[in-house]
């Protein structure tokens, strides 16, 4: 049954493609590499444990969403980017399953450095996706710069405005006139919005607070139309290794910057990195250890109680207890979750 799908969709996804499968092996670059290095294509993973992961979230009420990383594969080339989208589509194809995110801070440190590459990527995947997976919902999330800058408050000279610029320099397939072009491309359906906050003491410098700066924010994203063009969500790793390092008050003060005033400024849901991930040689989760609760918890548990959407994310490959366990937890708190394709 899967092999007969994957081949019916690598059809459709060959006759998607278009313009994107043209793309050129040495794009067009216009904006720093900063980390990023050209990937080097990886087999995907078995998805027996993907499939597993889908049915049982469902069962636990959970709205699924596919996430994979298309925009590596998309510069791995067309026969990678096919193999994901058709990977991607055997998965959404599943009951339950809402919506694909096909980017993770698109723009920001990916090698999609120039606004012809994000223009090109986003149609093309959009097109692929139509055909392969039609129906479902496409989330990508950014990371937007400037709008850490006090959008709406910067007098020109001031240290709000020097931010903006700089961050445009940095940044330029990010500045905000070109988010604009992105979602006028109507390409996708949601985006999950990262509004780049600057260090508490920063804004107090500059006579103003992160709850202020994260209002200013998504002022912005309003007077600039994009809940017109997209459904938009906001975004915010909260994980933590070990136990929570916070107070009860710090855990607040966070949910109240990331969750309530995005969800007050007309967000339709939080997005809260990750459920239990590996990141940089430690093991960052929302609980403590053994999946324990702690003053951030308690503080989500709020956010559920009141009825608000939270996403999170999960991996079959690294759980704290096991999969139905794990997910059974997860759904305690979240409404929403955020499973791997398995594309790499």
């Amino acid at each position: 049954m899967v092999a007969a799908l994957t081949g019916a969709v690598v059809a459709l996804v060959s006759a998607a493609c278009g313009h994107g499968a043209q793309h050129s092996a040495t794009p067009e670059v216009t904006g720093p590499l900063g980390s990023w290095t050209p990937p080097v294509p990886q087999p995907l993973s078995p998805i027996a444990d993907y499939e597993t992961a889908v049915r049982v979230a469902v069962a636990d009420h959970l709205r699924v969403w596919i996430e994979a990383d298309l925009v590596k594969r998309w510069e791995e080339g067309p026969a990678w980017f096919r193999a994901a989208v058709s990977r991607v589509a055997v998965l959404a194809s599943q009951p339950g399953v809402v919506g694909i995110k096909i980017a993770d801070e698109l723009g920001y440190h990916d090698g999609m450095n120039s606004v012809s590459k994000i223009s090109q990527f986003l149609p093309a995947a959009a097109r692929a996706l139509h055909a392969a997976a039609p129906h479902k919902l496409i989330l990508v999330d950014m990371v937007v710069p400037q709008l850490g800058c006090l959008p709406g408050h910067q007098i020109p000279g001031s240290p709000a405005a020097a931010c903006a610029i700089r961050e445009q320099a940095a940044y330029p397939q990010l500045a905000l006139p070109e988010i604009d072009r992105y979602l006028r491309l109507h390409a996708i359906d949601v985006l999950d919005l990262s509004t780049h906050l600057l260090s508490d003491g920063i804004y107090q410098a500059w006579g103003t607070t992160a709850d202020g700066a994260q209002t200013a924010a998504w002022q912005e994203a309003g007077r600039r139309g994009w809940p017109a063009l997209v459904r938009l969500q906001a975004r915010k790793a909260l994980a933590h290794p070990g136990p929570y390092p916070g107070t009860p008050a710090q855990a607040a003060a966070d949910v109240h910057i990331f969750v309530d005033i995005p969800l007050a400024s007309g967000a339709h849901a939080v997005d809260i990195w990750t459920w239990h991930q590996d990141y940089s040689g430690q093991m960052y989760s929302l609980m403590n250890p053994g999946m324990r609760p702690n003053a951030l918890w308690d503080q989500f548990e709020q956010v559920r109680h009141d009825d608000d959407v939270l996403f999170t994310h999960f991996s079959p490959h690294s759980v704290e207890s096991g999969v139905r366990s794990d997910l059974a937890r997860i759904a305690t708190v979240f409404s929403d979750v955020f499973l791997p394709a398995g594309t790499g």
